[in-house]
């Protein structure tokens, strides 16, 4: 199957256009995984195509329109045309896409076989259509054009194509290579795991629908929603690395709700940034903040001393009234991570705040249009009790064709989200949403698939300190791959304290500002959204009692929901007491009641 990325381009030429069809039609009929992506940036380089085919190796395209007519003298390096302009030769132009891929292949180690050699095939290629061989050979072009390791194809070679004539050398790659190829070009689509404790190295990357639609080349406003770890926060970053890809001159905001969560994406953006060095990619136009920090930026008032609901109050609804006051569009491009916790006034001062551009919709009609990415889980919506349609909030949030259900899970293992939206699903009210929103269970995908990876841990937070020693002096787990969950930042505190002296050290409340980068990540059941870890545990499950406030009841539903989908590897449910009325209770009811997911 061919994987097209982006789906087309209406900037191709004609001839362009013609290899992307026949590319189309030679790959109709086969059934194993293909990738052709359309003009990417390699460096400072866009190659026309670049061809990743699981059976045969990766291939680069160079396509010219290019008759005799059309040229007027040539050298190994330039063409010159009939208006006096000065263009690369395609074969060398190939050539250096060749030696650009070659190199950034070569600088990871995973790609050399036991020889010392690199184990990936590469062939680049210069496509020119509408050139003929007699009239090639008639103007001794060859001499020009025989460039290895590039090599070119002519009109008679592109009528007759074949799947194989695109590849000069040929190697089938594993799917691990396949994903691993596509993240060395493209390290913006890797889904990077948490744990330094696997066995062996293991290559996730979005698959080619979630990165098609985080460099959709259209620009506009977008919502990706989905089950947890199934990649939406990578694909809010991937689509800010390819906007400012294609526009190193742009500001982007990314905006999120809670600190941690900020400062885990400015963690991931660093490391993308490492990775992307050799792009030149305007990293630090990119800047990442909670919502709070975004309105006080804009707003520029002091923040009042005030206590309790009233601060809240004033954080929540009275900043963003005053900084729509004073909002300007600055942004070209603002993404929203966990938007389900945005207010309606939140996603207004967004709005207000990026610039608009004019399309052409359907119906010929000029309209305005904004840059907004709205990734998250409407599931674990805890802070918005409202559900106002987009249109309401702001009519031109139309997402109608805008928006994307993702159903494969790459963090989240098995176990956990049936466990997760078994818990939800008690409480009709959300069995509804789980049902309207998402789908049913059975239809979820799974790349992250465990056994056993629920244990009950009864007694006092002693017990845990226990297993937490055990998991880094002997199962050789490091700090910072396991991670606490509280119900507030007092008993947070409380359960450092209980730790052994050594594992004090180790151990961090992320309410505070200190780095946490190699610790214990002990945090709120609430801040520990859009995070994850190899390791978690579920403090005072049984602290968690249903209410008949329904409001309220909602919330610590969904409060438990993040807490379960938090781990890839291993989750504990910490409970003084299993046999009491509680969420302990409930979970352990399900637990014995579940069969895993196959």
């Amino acid at each position: 199957m061919l994987h097209i990325i982006p789906n087309d381009l209406p900037t191709l030429t004609k001839g362009e256009r013609s290899v992307l069809n026949k590319i189309k039609n030679l790959y109709k009929t086969q059934q194993s995984d293909a990738y052709l992506y359309i003009q990417p940036k390699i460096k400072n380089l866009i190659p026309d195509f670049i061809l990743i085919d699981c059976l045969r190796g990766v291939s680069i395209l160079e396509v010219k329109d290019w008759s005799i007519d059309y040229l007027a003298s040539w050298t190994r390096l330039e063409i010159k045309n009939i208006n006096g302009e000065k263009l690369d030769n395609p074969v060398f132009k190939a050539g250096q896409y060749y030696k650009s891929l070659e190199g950034l292949f070569s600088m990871d180690d995973r790609l050399y076989n036991t020889q010392g050699e690199l184990d990936v095939k590469l062939s680049s290629f210069a496509i020119l259509p509408h050139l003929k061989r007699a009239t090639f050979e008639e103007n001794r072009l060859a001499d020009v054009f025989n460039q290895k390791p590039a090599h070119y194809l002519l009109s008679e070679d592109f009528n007759s194509l074949e799947i194989s004539d695109l590849f000069s050398e040929i190697k089938p790659l594993s799917p691990m290579y396949l994903k691993m190829l596509r993240a060395i070009i493209f390290p913006e689509i890797q889904i990077l795991s948490t744990s330094e404790n696997h066995t062996q190295e293991l290559i996730a990357a979005l698959d080619a629908e979630q990165e098609r639609f985080a460099k959709n080349i259209s620009y506009g406003h977008y919502m990706v929603t989905g089950v947890p770890g199934s990649g939406k926060t990578v694909m809010l970053l991937a689509r800010a690395i390819h906007l400012i890809r294609e526009n190193p001159d742009w500001k982007i905001r990314v905006l999120t709700y809670n600190r941690s969560l900020a400062t885990k994406l400015e963690q991931k953006v660093k490391s993308l940034a490492e990775n992307l060095s050799f792009l030149d990619i305007h990293i630090e136009n990119i800047e990442i903040s909670t919502f709070h920090k975004f309105a006080l930026d804009i707003a520029h008032v002091s923040v009042p001393k005030l206590s309790g609901d009233e601060q809240q109050k004033w954080w929540d609804y009275d900043l963003p009234s005053l900084s729509l006051q004073k909002a300007k569009p600055k942004y070209d491009a603002i993404l929203i991570d966990e938007y389900q916790d945005f207010l309606d006034d939140w996603i207004r001062l967004a709005i207000q705040s990026c610039k608009t551009f004019k399309t052409i919709d359907s119906k010929k009609e000029e309209k305005n249009s904004i840059n907004l990415f709205l990734a998250g889980d409407r599931l674990q919506g805890l802070y918005r009790s409202t559900d106002t349609p987009w249109t309401e909030i702001d009519p031109i949030l139309d997402m109608r064709g805008r928006s994307k259900l993702l159903k494969k899970a790459y963090r989240s293992a098995n176990e956990h989200i049936d466990l997760a939206l078994q818990f939800l699903s008690v409480d009709e009210k959300l069995k509804a949403e789980v049902e309207k929103f998402y789908c049913p269970m059975k239809e979820i995908e799974y790349e992250n698939s465990v056994e056993n990876g629920i244990e009950m841990i009864e007694g006092e937070l002693e017990e845990v300190a226990i297993k937490i020693e055990e998991l880094i002096y002997k199962a050789g787990y490091n700090p910072n791959e396991i991670m606490v969950l509280c119900k507030d930042w007092q008993r947070a505190n409380t359960f450092i304290q209980t730790l052994p002296k050594v594992l004090q050290a180790k151990a961090e409340s992320l309410n505070k500002k200190a780095s946490t980068e190699h610790k214990i990540i002990v945090t709120t059941y609430q801040s520990a959204k859009g995070l994850e870890a190899p390791i978690v545990f579920l403090l005072d499950t049984d602290r968690f009692i249903s209410t008949s406030v329904k409001e309220e009841a909602l919330k610590y539903r969904k409060t438990m929901y993040v807490g379960i989908t938090r781990a890839s590897e291993q989750l504990y449910i910490h409970a003084e007491n299993f046999h009491q009325e509680s969420y302990a209770q409930e979970m352990k009811v399900l637990l014995q009641q579940t069969v895993p997911v196959q």
